[in-house]
């Protein structure tokens, strides 16, 4: 096993049904040599997401996952790809796996995991009947609405060495046949995507809603883009990585790139994602479906020049007739894999992507109108100027009506409690979750690092059950990791900027011309100039209605510049 996972696991066990029979009847040679690509298939499946395979036993496999969502979708392939391969064969030689799952904290020593969780999960297994996935009820919660999955109540049972009877569930899989003549395999996720669960993922309900029906639009033959815009930290990337691994789960392609800010590569994030399926994809298969693409491609994609070294060398694309040619190769691509498997393709910091990633993205909009792709772009409006870019092609797009938002905000309060509870472990008091909602506004990133700083501080303490403080949050500083998110966001502003900002924290979250005028000792026009800085930077906000009035955007924006001031 590469790792042992510590924390909450979901353990999978997985069992081929009548083994002894079959070997009885085919010979030991013949049921080997059905057992050994079983297993691969299994493999497979693991792999694609992120299971850690603990053991095998006998003709089954123990598998741990960090994701309780992971090893669900893990199940359901492991079916699928048994199925498929059933189809192929003669019925004599056909096989049936059973599966079982649960979720809990076991113990673990020497690269193996003891206790509870995992003898339900192998009783589970043990009971279920050949093609059937059967998990606990606390797998059946912790998923909820995830993945669209489907529960069918089996009753409670009474398993062998569990003193309680287990709530248990049967998990309902549809055969996915393999697409005739064109794909051999299901795409594995892109490796951040396979990685499991980092932190708590809460609420979110409505925008999945929304990208799910985009997404039942994209499936039905026509493009779409959705643009998930929001301020740093408030959870952009992990709503679309949920949203491609619940897709994924369902048997679609996903792809994932993203632009740095420091451009690595022209075109990088559509690099970063084309390189993930050039690298996985069949070498039939690709072939197939380059076309005579191929040279193109293989200038933008390194990973294509190696898998295929028999293409010829195509010039760099320097003039614009070359570069629309290459945009074209790119948009066919596109289409053509997608004409196989629906594709979602998360293009990631939207915000750093350089002129040719905007203006391809633009070009794949406007060329590609009948296919079952969806792109899902994230972005901060914090940090996108007028003249960037990629908000150049936002005003090109806007024009079109070529792409829907799906706006990115802050949690609720009872959302905000949910995440503070996964954090610390501990249902957490009202009072806390309010000032913290308050403080954080409902960004997840600021929340996880508010409490993190709480708890590693000890200024919260457990209460009869209930995690909670005697301080006002003011009275607790800032967390560094807050600090360095709103420290890069002020740094982008000018020196005098800062200055001001910094006298505005003094009169308050919320503060008049008049009185900065005042105390800043600058011209009112030189003061509406910086002002306007800050607010095109959402660094502040003009109060509605009330001229002269501002407010800064993000209550820990002005306690960052206010906890920076000596007493004097």
């Amino acid at each position: 096993m590469a790792q042992v996972l510590g924390g909450t696991v979901t353990l999978l066990f997985t069992d081929l049904v009548s083994s002894t029979k079959l070997r009885e009847r085919l010979g030991d040679d013949q049921a080997e040599q059905l057992r050994r690509p079983h297993f691969a298939l299994l493999r497979t499946a693991l792999a694609t997401h992120g299971g850690e395979e603990v053991k095998t036993l006998g003709d089954g496999v123990m598998a741990a996952f960090a994701s309780a969502l992971d090893a669900l979708a893990c199940a359901v392939a492991m079916q699928q790809a048994v199925y498929r391969r059933n189809d192929q064969q003669e019925q004599a030689q056909h096989l049936y796996v059973r599966v079982g799952l649960d979720v809990g904290e076991p113990t673990h020593d020497e690269d193996d995991y003891f206790g509870i969780p995992v003898v339900i999960a192998k009783r589970l297994c043990d009971g279920a009947k050949g093609g059937q996935i059967v998990a606990s009820d606390l797998v059946r919660r912790l998923i909820g609405s995830r993945g669209s999955y489907t529960f069918h109540n089996l009753g409670a049972r009474a398993l062998k060495g569990v003193s309680e009877p287990v709530a248990s569930y049967e998990v309902a899989w549809a055969p996915v046949p393999e697409p005739t003549g064109e794909a051999s395999s299901a795409l594995p996720l892109p490796p951040l995507l396979a990685g499991g669960e980092r932190s708590a993922f809460v609420g979110r309900d409505e925008e999945l809603a929304a990208l799910r029906g985009h997404w039942e639009h994209a499936k039905a033959g026509r493009l779409q883009l959705v643009l998930l815009p929001g301020e740093p930290g408030i959870g952009k990337t992990r709503l679309a990585l949920e949203f491609a691994r619940i897709a994924h789960a369902e048997g679609s392609a996903v792809l994932y790139g993203r632009s740095d800010a420091a451009a690595l590569v022209p075109y990088q994030a559509f690099v970063e994602a084309l390189q993930h399926y050039v690298a996985v994809c069949p070498l039939k298969e690709l072939r197939a479906k380059l076309g005579s693409g191929g040279p193109a491609l293989a200038s933008l994609l390194p990973k294509l020049a190696e898998r295929l070294p028999e293409l010829p060398k195509a010039a760099r694309a320097e003039s614009d007739a070359e570069r629309y040619r290459l945009l074209e190769t790119v948009a066919s691509f596109l289409a053509e894999v997608a004409r196989v498997q629906p594709i979602l393709l998360v293009l990631d910091d939207l915000q750093w992507a350089d002129a040719l990633t905007s203006l391809l993205l633009r070009h794949i909009v406007r060329s590609v109108e009948r296919a079952p792709l969806l792109i899902v772009g994230t972005y901060r409006e914090t940090e996108l100027t007028q003249s960037h870019p990629f908000a150049e092609t936002l005003a090109d797009l806007r024009r079109d009506h070529a792409y829907e938002r799906v706006s990115v905000n802050g949690l609720n309060e009872g959302e905000v409690g949910s995440l503070i509870s996964a954090r610390s472990g501990h249902q957490t008091s009202a009072d806390l979750v309010h000032v913290i909602s308050e403080q954080t506004e409902g960004n997840p990133f600021f929340i996880e690092e508010v409490v993190r700083h709480l708890i590693e501080t000890g200024s919260v303490h457990e209460q009869g059950g209930w995690l909670t403080s005697d301080l006002p949050l003011s009275q607790l500083g800032i967390p560094r990791g807050v600090m360095e998110v709103v420290g890069r966001r002020l740094s982008r502003l000018s020196e005098e900027c800062n200055s001001v900002l910094t006298i505005a924290s003094v009169i308050g979250r919320e503060f008049g011309l008049e009185a900065l005028e005042r105390a800043s000792n600058l011209s009112t026009g030189r003061l509406l100039e910086l002002l306007e800085e800050a607010v095109t930077a959402h660094i502040v906000t003009e109060v509605p209605h009330l001229v002269g009035r501002y407010s800064f955007s993000h209550a820990l924006i002005y306690e960052a510049l206010h906890s920076e001031l000596t007493t004097t």
